[in-house]
């Protein structure tokens, strides 16, 4: 054997030692005293729990505890979290992001990612972003992310820690914390921090890169809660909804999807089942009156594809896609938009009963809590008296100040925001379905499309922030599209190894597979294979998703 090779073998074992042994020899510190004995700043141990390694997943250090939270102009504050340490720690740190209005401490993130992250040696954290949600009755698997009480001390007196918490500082406090946390119980430093969140997750993302520039190398946000005017938007839509005459039952929904289908599935070039750009579509709900609809109900749909303005006809908030309203057969929780149940009583304050909570749909949940606890900080406001017209789409200026004075702290949607993050050389990996009724996915292809105006077009943007929406998706997963693919591997290889992804295979569970192009590039079908096969289609050189049609522009784009 060689020198050179001795002394290379030499250096690869102390490599191997150093990535490999903190972690195996971390494992027996997994216990309250020993964690707390790291003194990490502003921590407090709660459990430490050592989980034996299974067929699917490695032995980890299951670590509850909280951290203080300070700064940010609110008195300090307090946030759960919850750490897994894996034995196999690859020195990555991984943030996942929390749903709705958080108050869990459950992922709200790419679910292939959040599968694959112990096994690939991340050490994950997640937070209830400092309080904790209360359902609608014992067990209610819903209601913790959709409660907003926690946010008033009393009517008028809102809980600023909490409040300033949830919109951006626990999750930064925690970053830092656990930051510290990880390196000391390896006692090796983290050479990539990524976050990955979706929904409201997409929101915190977006917090973390223009608020907190530094606090990670490579960011996923999908289907980005970018701003809290959604629930304008919504707020808008249950007003022109909420009356007998103009409540779209569930049961229209499928022969809704069919008509929409019929007019809009073959303007990509192939009639395949799927609609990859529901922006050039032209549906018009009214056609459908009256073999289908009566015309309050097309009324109602065509106000929740249009846009909501200001009384300058400013956008708000954009409409949502016309693309596959129905769920499959009812609702779907987490996926569905505003049509389903029927209320109990459609003029009562809480047209659902359980004090907004379930059997109303998520939607509701949202707009109604956000409206009452956060906003207006009145228990007993009725979300009709909000001025906003459902029949112009127009919100009063006295309102949207109100609304933007209260809820704009825990917005990540201003581009210019971001300048810093792409400065810094750092990337952001964004995903949203097309077919999204929860949080439209027009928004995010708004806030893409002005902040391509900033960094000089979408090549020079596309060096540091990429979107793949996602046909056929609902809300951040579900769907008739292929909505199953791996967005933690892709930012991987782009940040360590400056590899952009510029497709990304996605598949269903019917065996249907497609890949997702880097917006604004459409995929394109070659003619000849199987449309259900991604080998029949290319991400290509085209600009095909700026194509809009008459939905695209009634939902503001």
């Amino acid at each position: 054997m060689t020198s050179i090779v001795r002394i290379t073998l030499v250096v690869l074992g102390i490599l191997l030692l150093l990535t490999v042994a903190p972690a195996a020899a971390a494992m027996g510190n997994c216990t309250v005293a020993a964690l707390s004995a790291l003194d990490v700043p502003h921590m407090t141990i709660i459990s430490a729990t050592d989980v034996a390694a299974t067929p699917t997943s490695p032995e980890y250090c299951d670590v509850i505890g909280s951290v203080m939270t300070t700064g940010g102009g609110a008195p300090p504050g307090s946030a759960r979290f919850e750490a897994k340490l894996p034995a196999n720690w690859s020195r990555g740190f991984l943030f996942f992001g929390t749903g709705g209005l958080a108050g869990v401490l459950s992922p709200s993130a790419n679910p292939v990612d959040v599968a694959n992250s112990l096994n690939q040696g991340y050490a994950t954290v997640v937070t209830d972003t400092g309080h904790v949600g209360q359902g609608g009755f014992p067990g209610d698997p819903i209601g913790p992310v959709t409660d907003a009480r926690w946010a008033l001390k009393a009517p008028g007196v809102p809980d600023t820690p909490k409040v300033t918490d949830y919109y951006f500082r626990a999750v930064h406090a925690v970053t830092e914390s656990a930051k510290h946390l990880v390196e000391q119980f390896y006692s090796a430093k983290i050479n990539r921090a990524y976050f990955d969140g979706c929904s409201n997750g997409g929101r915190m993302a977006f917090v973390q890169a223009t608020r907190y520039p530094n606090d990670y190398d490579g960011i996923i946000a999908g289907a980005p809660f970018l701003d809290i005017r959604v629930v304008i938007g919504g707020t808008k839509n249950y007003k022109q909804l909420l009356t007998p005459a103009t409540f779209v039952p569930s049961a229209k929904l499928p022969l809704v999807d069919a008509a929409v289908y019929n007019a809009c599935d073959a303007a990509d070039g192939v009639t395949d089942g799927l609609i990859q750009n529901p922006a050039a579509c032209s549906f018009d709900p009214h056609t459908l009156v009256p073999a289908v609809l009566t015309p309050g109900q097309a009324d109602s749909l065509q106000g929740y594809f249009s846009a909501t303005r200001d009384t300058r006809g400013g956008l708000v908030y954009n409409g949502a896609s016309v693309s596959d309203l129905d769920s499959g057969g009812g609702m779907d929780l987490w996926t569905t938009g505003i049509f389903v149940p029927a209320p109990f009583d459609f003029f009562a304050n809480e047209p659902w009963g359980d004090s907004g909570f379930l059997p109303a749909p998520i939607s509701w949940q949202f707009v109604d809590h956000i409206m009452k606890y956060i906003v207006q900080r009145d228990p007993t406001f009725d979300i009709r008296n909000f001025d906003v017209s459902p029949s112009t789409g127009v919100v009063g200026d006295a309102a949207l100040a109100l609304f933007d004075s209260r809820t704009e702290a825990g917005d990540g949607d201003n581009p210019a925001d971001l300048l810093q993050f792409i400065k810094k050389g750092k990337k952001l990996l964004i995903y949203h379905g097309y077919s999204d009724p929860a949080l439209t996915p027009f928004r995010t292809i708004t806030y893409y499309g002005d902040l391509a105006e900033l960094t000089g077009g979408y090549d020079k943007l596309q060096d540091s922030v990429r979107l793949f929406m996602v046909p056929g998706m609902q809300h951040c997963g579900g769907g008739p599209g292929p909505n199953t693919f791996d967005t933690l591997t892709p930012l991987d290889n782009w940040v360590r190894g400056g590899q952009a992804p510029n497709g990304i295979i996605a598949s269903h569970p019917s065996g249907r597979t497609m890949p997702l192009c880097k917006f604004p590039e459409m995929a394109q079908y070659n003619g000849v294979g199987p449309v259900t096969s991604a080998s029949s289609w290319a991400c290509t050189n085209n600009q095909d998703l700026l194509n809009v049609g008459p939905n695209g522009v009634e939902a503001g784009l």
